[in-house]
């Protein structure tokens, strides 16, 4: 009785709150701002307890905090650091143990749910994967904490949005206020927080998701300033063009960040799937050999621990040699690697930003090299190389350039940070999917690079679609025999075939000459004289992503379906208007048409 008395309660309150809220059923401004102002509380105390935990949990490990890690490890002696790394690789393994496919969760799950799964995550695989990630970068694995961030403000959304009953609608729309205020409040960045939302997670820049987002990264930004003072991520010094003449200088360096960016996506790819060939290490014990060699590497580069925050802004500041800002970059590359491969919690944001300080900074002091009158400071560069780097890892370049303005809080390399991070993400392109985190669902055979509707065409199958409503001709039958059928069957095409039934062509009534009811000759001939070959055809199990392109690389505005076992023998037909009708459908669903914010059916 008392269990049933805990649910009726709840069934209640969550009555009461939603009548509350939708008295008036519709999408009202003021019940989606109230929820995206909580959204946006509640996302912005947990980047918080999240940016707090693994604090403290360094401060307990390694006695030291983030602000010194790099530094203060230095002095710390071999077995410290090894035994820190290799044990948090322990815990990290056992808590693997209780998180769906043993990997903890991260933006391409949140892209996914948005996309795919009408934004619902699981709040358990949410919290363990959190906790997760606050051990791994704890004990000092190489990756970052803005990924599991954003999963974390995310799965805290979709809760609410679930215990709400809310459309699907809503649910991606909230999701994407949980992401923004996760962002905004862990970067104290409420602009960038807003664009990845939109530019990553949702797609889109409709209006009616767009307020929301706003109001909830607004929401997550006042809760860290609250807590954690307004300061931007990285101090840094004020930076000025020296000359005009440089811009030569930033797009060459966007090409050289692309270069490090495809590099870094594609040693994170082959550790993946060397991990996966190999498969002799139990998944639990990964972690801790990861852990083993990562500590190798911190004993002679102790600036890979972590997220590297302190050895970014020193880069920053432009405090290393180029030798040193070279070495630090392949260290960084190859710890984050062995980590992300070694089932460790985390993401790749910061590791990006480590890696593009690092590159722009070495740039720069070879740049004061040659043109010494012309160059800016080596600390510009580093600046324009951090963002030219994540632009191209993260596929975001708007977002990214707007966190390389908040988190530095100097806006007088716009221009450059443009220049470069544009032509980093265009020549990445050329060689993986539009972005890291697209690449990680494509390995895992969700290809989302043209967004939810090109997958959906991409899913669906001809078969579902197609029309088994057509007629057939045989091609030595009169014309006559074909002029009937295309007026029964009200014109389009006519299938025709051979005496054992293959396809050999097709016929319209614009084939037909024109005396085709007046002349007994013309009637007479056969079908074969008058029909065309249709090259382009389909089978019922190809996807309707392939059906699309050919009817518009053949023009036609119908083709042929045939059947995957039997060659040439026709099925059905596929219309051009029918694909388009669900290519438009489903982007009219993932851009949120469906506004309406009730309970779901």
């Amino acid at each position: 009785m008392a269990k049933g008395h805990k649910k009726g309660f709840a069934a209640r309150l969550r009555r009461r709150v939603r009548t509350t809220l939708f008295s008036a059923g519709g999408y009202e401004f003021g019940a989606i701002t109230v929820l995206a102002i909580i959204v946006g509380v509640v996302a912005g105390y947990a980047a918080i307890a999240f940016y707090l935990g693994i604090g403290a949990l360094l401060e307990l490990i390694y006695g030291l905090n983030e602000a010194e890690l790099a530094t203060g490890a230095k002095g710390l002696p071999a077995w410290h650091i090894m035994a820190a790394l290799v044990g948090g690789g322990l815990v990290v393994g056992q808590l693997l143990r209780f998180i769906g496919k043993h990997q903890a969760r991260g933006v391409p799950n949140v892209i996914e749910s948005a996309a795919l799964q009408n934004g619902r995550l699981g709040l358990k695989s949410g919290i363990l994967s959190a906790i997760t990630t606050v051990v791994s970068l704890g004990s000092g694995a190489s990756m970052g904490r803005e990924g599991p961030v954003v999963h974390l403000g995310a799965t805290l959304a979709s809760s609410i949005t679930r215990v709400l009953h809310l459309n699907a609608s809503a649910a991606r729309t909230l999701l994407g206020c949980g992401v923004a205020s996760a962002v905004a409040a862990s970067f104290n960045a409420p602009i960038a927080g807003v664009f990845f939302a939109l530019e990553v997670i949702i797609g889109h820049y409709a209006l009616h998701t767009f307020a929301p987002i706003v109001i909830a990264a607004i929401a997550g930004t006042l809760v860290s300033r609250a807590h954690l003072g307004n300061f931007p991520a990285f101090e840094t010094s004020e930076y000025i063009i020296a000359s005009f003449w440089e811009f030569p200088a930033f797009f060459l360096l966007g090409i050289v960040a692309a270069f490090v960016a495809v590099t870094f996506m594609s040693g994170l790819n082959w550790g993946d799937q060397l991990r996966i060939k190999l498969g002799k290490i139990p998944y639990w014990l990964q972690p801790a050999v990861a852990g083993f060699f990562v500590g190798i590497i911190a004993l002679w580069y102790p600036e890979v621990l972590s997220v590297g925050y302190e050895a970014t802004s020193r880069a920053l500041n432009g405090e290393y040699s180029a030798d040193l800002l070279i070495s630090l970059m392949v260290a960084k590359m190859a710890a984050t690697v062995i980590s992300y491969s070694g089932r460790f919690g985390g993401g790749v944001f910061s590791p990006s930003l480590f890696l593009g300080a690092m590159t722009g900074g070495a740039f720069g002091i070879v740049a004061a090299a040659i043109f010494p009158d012309l160059a800016s400071t080596p600390g510009l560069y580093a600046v324009v190389g951090m963002g030219a780097v994540a632009s191209a890892v993260l596929g975001a370049p708007i977002s990214t350039m707007l966190i390389v303005f908040e988190i530095t809080g100097d806006y007088n390399v716009t221009i450059a940070v443009m220049i470069a991070s544009a032509i980093s993400s265009m020549v990445t392109s050329a060689f993986f999917e539009r972005s890291f985190f697209l690449m990680q669902l494509a390995n895992r055979g969700v290809r989302l690079e043209g967004g939810k509707a090109t997958y959906l065409l991409k899913s669906a199958r001809v078969a579902d679609h197609m029309t088994r409503d057509f007629f057939t001709v045989r091609d030595q039958e009169p014309a006559e025999a074909a002029r009937e059928l295309l007026v029964t069957q009200g014109g389009g095409l006519l299938v025709v075939t051979d005496e054992a039934g293959h396809m050999t062509g097709g016929l319209t009534f614009s084939q037909l000459p024109p005396d085709i009811f007046k002349n007994p000759e013309t009637a007479r001939t056969p079908v074969a004289e008058f029909m065309r070959e249709m090259p382009q055809r389909v089978k019922s199990t190809d996807p309707l992503q392939l059906a699309l392109h050919r009817l518009e690389m053949s023009g036609e505005d119908v083709l042929p379906v045939i059947s995957p076992e039997q060659e040439n023998v026709v099925v059905g037909l596929i219309r051009h208007r029918d694909v388009m009708k669900e290519y438009n459908r489903a982007l009219l669903e993932s851009q949120g048409q469906d506004h309406k914010m009730g309970r779901r059916a």
